[in-house]
């Protein structure tokens, strides 16, 4: 019975990285990802097909799909997080660099302001 628990949970897990990868990439990344998506198809297929719980293999099966869906999940979470920077240093550089005030300065008086 823990061995079918274990398998299930570990089932659940990857289901719920592949849907998360699939729902949260924006269309211009997943063509980035598109080679190590279909290599989790290709490894999760056999589990569609024709595996079942006490099928022998079936430990390794798991395995092996945790680490292809594992190995994306990280890459787009890091993927996400480098575009959640960029947005972030991005944003600092909205504000003016330079305001032009309505009266006329010295420019001595503009380079000490800046």
């Amino acid at each position: 019975m823990n061995v079918y628990r274990s398998q299930t949970g570990n089932l659940d897990l990857i289901v719920n990285m592949y849907n998360d990868i699939l729902s949260t990439l924006l269309p211009v990344e997943k063509p980035l990802l598109a080679e190590r998506i279909e290599k989790i198809n290709q490894s999760l297929q056999p589990g569609v097909d024709n595996l079942r719980w006490n099928s022998p293999g079936i430990d390794a099966f798991i395995s092996q799909c945790m680490v292809f869906v594992k190995e994306v999940d990280d890459l787009v979470k890091k993927m996400k997080d480098n575009v959640k920077k960029m947005q972030e240093l991005m944003a600092k550089w909205e504000k003016p660099l330079f305001e032009r005030k309505n009266k006329a300065l010295f420019p001595e008086d503009l380079e000490q302001t800046h």
